[in-house]
């Protein structure tokens, strides 16, 4: 006897992310492969719209490639394209990690590039400045995140922090009620405490670092942005070590910068790599970024016990904050910086610190996340029927 076939799930049950394409060293990239492999989990319908996709499994791809010609047009043609595909998705919930104005929701994963291009205009002469009004693609990319935040097909906007909600209710008025704060979540049974009695040991011998020698780390992609040289100065001030793991297309300005302040010997360019070891042999997360909106590598370094410093243009800063309010500088108080790396690595050398961190980490779980955008998409299905 054959068996029943099994019932057609209605289109309405069905998820179409955008993202234009994957990194491996993007944070952004991260989190959402993490939301779709549990998403996928629980039996969700879920399809990814974008340039590329590395995965498989239970996750459709559409796939999005128009002609990149110039990085001035290279998102306004990727959103046209999209909004062209997305036409044919009846009745799907449409979910964006992209500029795209044809979105039920929008993920502001990345923030808000007006805020960013303020922050960007502080390190900046009058000649920069210039360059970026007069620039093709930040004028195309605020006229594309305009048209977002004033489309009428959009009925949510998930954020990572009050920082990039507040920013989006600045610069475009959009209601507040409708914007939800969504953290990134991590894999709370890897990044943890216990993971230094595995590798400190380890990675100092390898690096011939020895095991009282105070040690900074570094993680993440664009160095610049990222805030590396204060870093590397905070690091010179205190002298101690410091570690960076991650990505940048001109690393070598950083090394030289390091060599000139006399920290060559103790500045060690690591690129990628897995983090976790080096949580485990570090004292301390330093990461003076100008504009960042919720770096996971934030959460992942308490999660193993580490104090951080960080900025106040970064949307973990009041997370850092409940540690320890000197950790929280401006990305431009290079002295600031330095104090507040002082009293990080003070923090590291007292034992109640390590769990006082964890603690804080712990309310910051994948599945938490994974609860927080469902709760989300429930609310604009609802919505959608109603009307």
């Amino acid at each position: 006897m054959p068996h029943p076939a099994p019932p057609v799930q209605p289109e309405a049950d069905r998820i179409v992310f955008v993202r234009q394409q994957f990194s491996q060293f993007g944070g952004a990239e991260l989190i959402l492969d993490r939301l779709l492999a549990a998403l996928a989990a629980r039996g969700k319908r879920v399809a990814l719209l974008g340039r590329s996709w590395h995965g498989g499994g239970d996750i459709e791809f559409i796939r999005c490639d128009p002609p990149k010609i110039t990085r001035a047009f290279r998102e306004t043609l990727f959103a046209r394209a999209a909004c062209r595909l997305i036409a044919h998705e009846k009745g799907a919930l449409v979910q964006a990690h992209e500029r795209v104005p044809c979105c039920d929701i929008f993920r502001a994963g990345d923030g808000v590039h007006a805020a960013y291009l303020e922050q960007k205009q502080r390190t900046q002469a009058s000649v920069g400045r210039l360059t970026n009004r007069l620039s093709l693609f930040h004028r195309n990319t605020l006229t594309l995140e305009r048209k977002l935040f004033a489309s009428s097909r959009l009925q949510a906007v998930i954020v990572n922090s009050e920082m990039v909600a507040d920013d989006i209710v600045r610069h475009f008025g959009f209601s507040r009620a409708r914007i939800h704060l969504v953290p990134n979540g991590i894999d709370l049974a890897r990044f943890r405490p216990e993971a230094r009695n595995e590798h400190r040991a380890a990675v100092r011998a390898k690096l011939g670092v020895p095991a009282a020698r105070p040690v900074a780390l570094f993680v993440g992609s664009g160095f610049e942005r990222k805030g590396l040289r204060p870093a590397i100065h905070a690091a010179a001030t205190c002298d101690a070590e410091l570690w960076a793991i991650g990505h940048d297309r001109r690393p070598a300005s950083f090394v030289t910068e390091a060599e000139r302040v006399g920290l060559r010997k103790q500045f060690r360019l690591i690129g990628a790599a897995d983090p976790l070891p080096y949580y485990a042999a570090a004292d301390a997360l330093i990461l003076p970024s100008f504009y960042d909106p919720f770096p996971s590598t934030v959460i992942e370094a308490l999660a193993c016990g580490l104090p951080v410093v960080t900025t106040t243009g970064c949307g973990a800063r009041d997370i850092v904050g409940q540690l320890d309010l000197r950790l929280v500088r401006d990305a431009l108080d290079r002295e600031g910086l330095a104090e507040a790396l002082r009293a990080a690595l003070d923090l590291a050398a007292k034992p109640e610190t390590a769990p006082r961190a964890r603690a804080i980490a712990e309310a910051f779980g994948i599945e938490r996340m994974v609860d927080r955008v469902l709760a989300v998409q429930e609310r604009v299905r609802a919505m959608r029927a109603r009307a």
